[in-house]
């Protein structure tokens, strides 16, 4: 019977092993930085939004364009609101009336 093979030793890594706590106290560290961060700078929705460019204030076709969109608009709006309460029963449009009423009387400085 032949005689069984020696396994060579296995080599020992010059870098040690990394705790397995590691991982966690890095997600830690980056969470806290990331909080420490978002505390100092002001949030994104809040920022001063970039101005739009505006076509030159002379051309009469543009203001035209912009007026009657914006009568449209308005007209649209008195529209549906007209037929969404004429569609609505009396005690659906007292409750909504009456939200409105407190949610106005809600506000902060409100007289």
């Amino acid at each position: 019977m032949p005689k069984p093979l020696k396994k060579p030793a296995r080599k020992q890594s010059t870098t040690p092993k990394r705790p397995s706590s590691a991982p966690n106290r890095r997600a830690a560290q980056l969470l806290a930085e990331h909080l420490e961060q978002a505390e100092t700078s002001s949030p994104p929705w809040k920022a001063q939004p970039e101005p739009v460019a505006t076509p030159p204030h002379g051309d009469p076709f543009e203001v035209q364009f912009r007026a009657r969109m914006a009568e449209l608009g308005r007209k649209g709006g008195q529209i549906s609101g007209a037929k969404r309460m004429d569609n609505l029963s009396e005690r659906r449009r007292k409750e909504i009336a009456k939200r409105g009423a407190a949610a106005r009387w809600a506000k902060k400085g409100h007289r």
